[in-house]
């Protein structure tokens, strides 16, 4: 029964992706960020009974941390977007990348708890 409950979760994601466009949840470097700060996290609390569950909590904490670092890259006109609205869109939704991939993955590994 909870794979099914897994199954569901994964299909309305999957769902979501493919209707907004899969090449703008596609991010390399939020990817990286996401798990680097997650693994970094894990072995930082050094609790090897809890590590799906440190593992899930940093990876909360750097996806926010990374919402916020493309965030502030946008407003501190790192890319030269500022002002240019056409150009703001995908650099936000970029920005949001890491939280979504950070609550996707918690919301996997709670699930599989």
């Amino acid at each position: 029964m909870k794979f099914f409950g897994l199954l569901i979760c994964f299909a309305i994601i999957g769902g979501a992706v493919v209707q907004i466009g899969p090449h703008l949840f596609n991010d390399v470097m939020s990817g990286i960020f996401v798990l680097g700060g997650a693994l970094g996290f894990t072995l930082l609390k050094n609790r090897p009974q809890h590590m799906a569950e440190n593992f899930g909590v940093g990876a909360v904490y750097f996806g926010w941390l990374g919402a916020l670092v493309g965030l502030i890259a946008i407003a501190g006109n790192a890319f030269g977007i500022w002002g240019d609205v056409a150009a703001m869109g995908p650099a936000l939704a970029l920005a949001s990348a890491a939280a979504t991939s950070a609550l996707s993955l918690v919301a996997t590994i709670d699930g599989l708890r």
